[in-house]
C-alpha cells in the first residue's frame, strides 16, 4: 500500500510566495539531496485518476446488472420501481462516495500530513493549501451530488418515475423520512466544510474543515440497509468505522497521488496510520456483512456475491501494497519516482472498484431476514428474557464502536508505557491498571447483558448511566493518559502528535470548558436535560441518539473529574478547597435528581416502554423509582474514591510546598540573607501584627 512509501519532500519558495499562507523552504529530492528524477506529470496523473474512476464505474454497472438490483418484478397491486431510477440511484451513490473520499482525504492531508510553514507553524504550506482547495472543490461537489440524490431517492422509495417527483415531494421526503434528512444534513455539512476550507489559511482552519467533512460522512450511515436489519446496532457501528477508515485510506492515497511532488513527511505520516486504516476497513467490512446476511447468503444471493467481490478487491489491495512494499520501495528510495506513481495508480483503481461495488450494494436488496420477534427490528436484538445475574453476565451484545475504542486506546496506552520503560523511565503500575479497568468497565457497561437491559428497563439504564458518568471517568482520569502521551511521544520541531496534544490542552476551547462552573454545568445538565425533556426517548429510538447519549455521559464525567482530581495538566489549576466545594455541589444536585425520580408520578419515555412491552417487567413506574434510588445511592462508592484521592493529593501538595519552603530557608541561611527565608518573613509578619494590637 502507498502508506509504506517514503518519497520526496515538496516545498517551493517561488510557488509559496504567491499563495496566502504558503510555506517556503529549499527544494529537496528524495532524501533532501537535490531534486531527483521527476515522475509523471500532472496530465498522466489525471489520466490515471480518470482510469480508476472508469474502472470503478464499470464495476458498479456490472454489479448492478448481474446483481439484479434493476430487475424488479411488479407484485400484484404494487408498482414496480423504475429501472432508470434504480440505475441513477446506484451511480449517484458511486459519485457521492468518490467526492466524499476526495474531500475527506485532501482536507485531512492538509490538516495532518505536513507541518506548517517554516517560521510560522500555524500557517499552511503551499502543498497543504493546494490540498485544501482540492478538498473544498470535492466537498462542494459532494454537497451537490447529495442534493441531486434527494429526488432520485424519493422516486426510488415511492417506485415512481423521476419526472413525477416535484419540489413538494422532495420536501416531504426530507421532512418526513430519516433517509431524506440524513442526505440533506450530509449536504449541509459538506457545504460548510467547503466554505471553511476555502477561507482557511492555517492548520487550525484545515482541522475545522476536516472535522466537518468527517462529520458529513456520518448521517447516511444511520439510514441505510444496515440500519434496518435485526442486528442494526452491530451493523451500523461497523459501518461507521468502515466508512471513516475507507475515506482516510483511499482519500489519503488520492491526496498523496495528486501532490505536485511526493512529500516525504506526508508519506511518512500517512504510512503510520494507513495500515491500521486498512485493517479497520477489512475488519469492519466483515462485521457489517456478517450482521446483514447469513454466512450461506454470501455465495447464494446477489447481495452476498457482491459483498464477497468487494472483500476480495480489498484483500487484493492489501496484497498489492505488501508486494509493492517489497519490490517498489527500494526503487523509490533509489530515486525512481515512477515506482511511486505505479503503486498509487494500481491501488486507486482497486479502491475505485471497491467503491463501485459498494454503490451497487446500496441499491441491491439484502436477503430477506426472519426476525425472532417484533421487538427485534426496534431494539436491534431479540427480546431479552427476565432480568437475572446470569443473563447480565452471559447474554452479551457487543457495542462495536466502544469495544474498538477500548482495544485501540488500551493498546496505545500500553505501547506508551513500554516506550517509557525501554527508555529507562518509570511509570506507576497502578495507573496502567486504572486505565485498563476503566475501559473494561466501559465494555461491560455497554456490551454485556447490561447493555440489552438498559434498553428495556429504566433501572438497568440508570446503572449504565452512573457507571458511564462517574465510575469509568474516575478510573480513566486517574490513569493520567495525557501525561503519559506527553512523555512517550517524541517532540517534533515541525509539529507532530505531541505538539497537537499540547495545543489542544492549552487551546481556548480547553480553557473555557475547564472553568469549574462550566464543567459543573455540563456535568449536571446532562442529568436534567436528558431525562426531563424528550431526549431520553429519542436516544432509545435512535441508534445515533443512543451513541450520542453514551458518549456525552462519558465525556461530561471525564471533563468534570479531570477538573476535580485529574493529575494531567490543565489550563486552569484549582485550589483544593474549591475542588471539595465543587464536588459537594455536584453531590447535592445528584441527590435532588435521584429524589425527583423516586417521587415522580409520570413515566419517562412511556411510549417507548409501552411499545416494547416486556411481559416480565412489572410496574414500569416502580422500576423508574428504583432507578431514582440507584441514582441516589450509586454515588456513595465514587464519592469515597473522590474524597480519598483529594485528601491524598492535598497532602502531597502540602508536603511538596513544605519541602520547597525548607529549601528556600536553607539557601537563605547559606547565603547569609535571612530576609530570603520564608519562615523568617512569616515570623516578621506575625510580629508586626502583634505590634499593631499593642
Amino acid at each position: 500500500m502507498l502508506g509504506y512509501v517514503t518519497a520526496s519532500t515538496e516545498t517551493s519558495q517561488n510557488t509559496a510566495a504567491t499563495i496566502p499562507g504558503g510555506g517556503a523552504g529549499p527544494r529537496s529530492g528524495l532524501h533532501g539531496h537535490g531534486r531527483g528524477p521527476q515522475g509523471p506529470g500532472r496530465g498522466l496523473r489525471a489520466l490515471a485518476v480518470a482510469a480508476a474512476v472508469l474502472a470503478g464505474l464499470a464495476a458498479a454497472v456490472v454489479a448492478l446488472d448481474l446483481g439484479g438490483a434493476v430487475d424488479v418484478d411488479a407484485l400484484p397491486g404494487l408498482t414496480a420501481p423504475d429501472p432508470a431510477v434504480t440505475w441513477a440511484a446506484g451511480l449517484l451513490k458511486y459519485a457521492y462516495d468518490l467526492a466524499m473520499l476526495a474531500a475527506v482525504g485532501c482536507m485531512v492531508a492538509a490538516a495532518c500530513f505536513l507541518p506548517g510553514r517554516q517560521g510560522d507553524r500555524a500557517r499552511l504550506t503551499a502543498q497543504s493549501w493546494r490540498w485544501l482547495r482540492v478538498g473544498a472543490a470535492a466537498s462542494a461537489l459532494w454537497a451537490v451530488v447529495a442534493l441531486v440524490r434527494l429526488p432520485v431517492e424519493a422516486a426510488n422509495l415511492n417506485a415512481v418515475p423521476l419526472d413525477r417527483i416535484g419540489t413538494q415531494d422532495v420536501w416531504f421526503y426530507v421532512s418526513e423520512f430519516e433517509q431524506g434528512r440524513a442526505l440533506a444534513l450530509a449536504a449541509l455539512l459538506a457545504l460548510a466544510a467547503a466554505v471553511l476550507a476555502l477561507r482557511a489559511f492555517t492548520i487550525p482552519g484545515a482541522v475545522g474543515a476536516a472535522a466537518l467533512a468527517v462529520a458529513a460522512t456520518f448521517p447516511p450511515v444511520f439510514t441505510g440497509h444496515s440500519a434496518s436489519n435485526g442486528n442494526h446496532q452491530i451493523a451500523v457501528d461497523g459501518l461507521l468505522i468502515h466508512v471513516v477508515a475507507a475515506a482516510f485510506w483511499a482519500g489519503g492515497l488520492f491526496a498523496l497521488f495528486i501532490a505536485r511532488k511526493d512529500p516525504a513527511v506526508a508519506a511518512r505520516r500517512y504510512s503510520r496510520t494507513a495500515l491500521f486504516a486498512y485493517a479497520a476497513v477489512g475488519g469492519s467490512g466483515l462485521i457489517v456483512f456478517c450482521a446483514n446476511v447469513a454466512l450461506t447468503d454470501l455465495w447464494t444471493t446477489p447481495y452476498g456475491r457482491i459483498a464477497l467481490a468487494k472483500l476480495a478487491v480489498l484483500a487484493a489491495g492489501g496484497l498489492l501494497g505488501w508486494a509493492h512494499r517489497r519490490r517498489a520501495l527500494p526503487a523509490v528510495a533509489a530515486g525512481d519516482r515512477r515506482a511511486f506513481t505505479r503503486l498509487a495508480a494500481a491501488e486507486l483503481a482497486l479502491m475505485a472498484i471497491a467503491f463501485g461495488l459498494a454503490a451497487s450494494l446500496s441499491v441491491t436488496p439484502p436477503p430477506a431476514e426472519e426476525l425472532a420477534d417484533p421487538n427485534t427490528a426496534v431494539l436491534g436484538f431479540p427480546t431479552p428474557g427476565p432480568l437475572s445475574v446470569a443473563s447480565v453476565a452471559l447474554d452479551w451484545y457487543p457495542s462495536i464502536l466502544f469495544c474498538t475504542a477500548a482495544i485501540a486506546l488500551v493498546g496505545a496506552y500500553v505501547a506508551g508505557v513500554v516506550r517509557l520503560r525501554r527508555r529507562g523511565d518509570a511509570w506507576p503500575w497502578y495507573r496502567t491498571a486504572l486505565w485498563i479497568a476503566g475501559w473494561v468497565a466501559l465494555v461491560v457497561t455497554t456490551s454485556s447483558g447490561l447493555g440489552k437491559y438498559g434498553m428495556v428497563l429504566f433501572s438497568a439504564h440508570m446503572v449504565q448511566h452512573m457507571a458511564l458518568n462517574m465510575l469509568v471517568p474516575i478510573l480513566l482520569v486517574l490513569a493520567a493518559p495525557v501525561t503519559l502521551a506527553l512523555r512517550a511521544l517524541r517532540p517534533d520541531r515541525a509539529g507532530g502528535p505531541r505538539e497537537w496534544l499540547l495545543a489542544a490542552v492549552h487551546s481556548r476551547w480547553s480553557r473555557f470548558v475547564s472553568k469549574p462552573l462550566v464543567a459543573l454545568f455540563i456535568y449536571l445538565t446532562s442529568l436534567y436535560l436528558m431525562y426531563f425533556t424528550g431526549m431520553f426517548e429519542w436516544a432509545l429510538r435512535s441508534h445515533f441518539g443512543h451513541l450520542f447519549m453514551t458518549a456525552h455521559f462519558l465525556a461530561a464525567g471525564s471533563l468534570f473529574f479531570w477538573v476535580i482530581i485529574g493529575p494531567d495538566p490543565k489550563p486552569r489549576p484549582l485550589s483544593y478547597p474549591a475542588k471539595v466545594l465543587l464536588y459537594f455541589v455536584s453531590i447535592v444536585f445528584h441527590a435532588i435528581f435521584g429524589l425527583t425520580l423516586m417521587l415522580s408520578t409520570t413515566l419517562i419515555a412511556g411510549d417507548w416502554y409501552t411499545q416494547i412491552a416486556m411481559p416480565w417487567a412489572g410496574d414500569l413506574l416502580a422500576d423508574q423509582r428504583a432507578g431514582g434510588g440507584i441514582a441516589w445511592a450509586f454515588g456513595e462508592i465514587p464519592s469515597l474514591i473522590i474524597i480519598g484521592v483529594l485528601i491524598a493529593q492535598w497532602t502531597r501538595s502540602e508536603d511538596r510546598e513544605g519541602r520547597r519552603l525548607d529549601r528556600m530557608a536553607e539557601r537563605a541561611t547559606a547565603s547569609g540573607r535571612p530576609e530570603d527565608d520564608p519562615h523568617e518573613v512569616y515570623n516578621a509578619y506575625l510580629a508586626s501584627l502583634d505590634q499593631e494590637r499593642r
